[in-house]
């Protein structure tokens, strides 16, 4: 994979890390493993790059195409480190998995449809393999309407709402399905934890309701589960990685999996981002692919990049680079992230009205548990944001959002 100039001015352990954040189908293996040779040969900072492994969550992926490259040789003290965090991720996959297929069978008993994404499922569907991606948690979508049935399912095979959803009045709780999407639930033994999605937040209700009506059924141990079709998939993918401005690698690698196997046809997930406003966070995906991953740009129609906004691109690959993971910064290096990320968002997914914006700034669910009013004086907390956002975060020091 020929390597882009952005990345001749990043360090070797960075390269590599790169290199290892997938693994290349055959028709790109050998280049992939060319690249991985350079970056060794470079002289690395193995430290460093365990360190990169962790901030980018790729330890099985990273261990596993590095083993395939023949006469690669890794120090000894970075061998072992790196096998111990594979071997973790790949006991927690199996957890996952086997975790995901009791609440699958559970949903089923109770005639819930319910779609999953990422996850164990995904590597399974990427790489045949459910250990290869690293994941911290189960993500299932259900539709709105089936989500009260959903949570009491649930509740009943051991799972329990996160503290933050518990005790919500009718109203708060109405409040939270109109402007949340999803819910997140702790497993009573080890702590797992479940979102429960009704939508994606950057999806109108038509939609959500098309994507539902493309499903494709699907099995996983034995439970039925509905799928997304392969466009849906792919701008689920892009949408999510630039959701976030696709500050880890692994995203990047789960779509350079999928565009290096040459079997999307990417003119038709073109039309369907066009038609769902997701355009942009497509074409940045790919022109990220060809800066990062080295992959080569597909042929479409004209030149669609033209008027893409360089900060779609420039902002990834700054946050591709900083060292450390958002959860170890301190408040005043959260600050500019946050505003990074806030301006990527409103620039690559699809413009909200400014009523929903405007009704989206008047709700934060932290208010319900600083102020319990009635029902009755719900209409309050929209007036009193501002003084609960400043008693929340400046005289108390608790989170921003809920």
């Amino acid at each position: 994979m020929p390597e882009s100039s952005w990345l001749q001015g990043t360090s070797p352990a960075f390269r590599l890390m790169i290199a290892t954040s997938w693994l290349a189908p055959a028709c790109w293996q050998e280049r992939q493993e060319e690249t991985i040779r350079e970056s060794i040969r470079a002289g690395l900072d193995w430290m460093e790059y365990l360190r990169l492994v962790d901030r980018h969550r790729t330890p099985a992926m990273s261990w596993a195409a590095l083993r395939r490259v023949p006469g690669v040789e890794i120090p000894e003290p970075a061998k072992r480190e790196l096998q111990k965090r594979s071997d973790a991720c790949r006991m927690q996959a199996v957890q996952l998995s086997m975790m995901l297929a009791g609440v699958l069978k559970a949903l089923n008993r109770a005639g819930i449809p319910v779609m999953t994404f990422k996850g164990p499922i995904l590597s399974f569907e990427l790489y045949g393999d459910v250990g290869l991606r690293q994941s911290h948690d189960l993500d299932l979508e259900v539709r709105l309407e089936d989500v009260s049935r959903a949570q009491a399912c649930l509740e009943k095979t051991g799972w329990r709402l996160d503290s933050g959803y518990l005790s919500l009045s009718p109203r708060q709780w109405e409040s939270c399905l109109r402007h949340e999407h999803h819910i997140g639930f702790v497993h009573s033994q080890g702590g797992w934890v479940l979102e429960l999605h009704w939508r994606s937040h950057w999806e109108t209700p038509g939609q959500s309701t098309a994507k539902w009506a493309r499903n494709v059924p699907s099995a996983w141990q034995g439970c039925s589960y509905l799928a997304m079709n392969s466009i849906d998939q792919v701008l689920y993918l892009c949408s999510h990685g630039a959701d976030h401005a696709w500050f880890r690698a692994k995203w990047l690698g789960d779509m350079a999996r999928i565009h290096a196997e040459g079997k999307v046809d990417w003119e038709a997930v073109l039309g369907e981002a066009k038609r769902s406003g997701q355009e942009r966070a497509l074409l940045a995906c790919l022109r990220l692919l060809k800066d990062v991953n080295g992959l080569p740009l597909p042929g479409l129609q004209g030149n669609p990049w033209e008027d893409l906004s360089s900060f779609l691109i420039d902002s990834p690959l700054y946050a591709l680079r900083i060292s450390k993971d958002l959860s170890e910064c301190g408040d005043l290096d959260l600050v500019p992230a946050h505003l990074r990320l806030a301006c990527y968002q409103r620039l690559v997914l699809l413009r909200r009205t400014w009523r929903e914006s405007l009704s989206d700034l008047a709700y934060c669910r932290a208010d319900f548990q600083v102020l319990r009013l009635p029902d009755s004086l719900f209409w309050a907390y929209a007036p009193l944001r501002p003084v609960l956002w400043v008693w929340r975060r400046v005289l108390r020091g608790g989170p921003a959002d809920g």
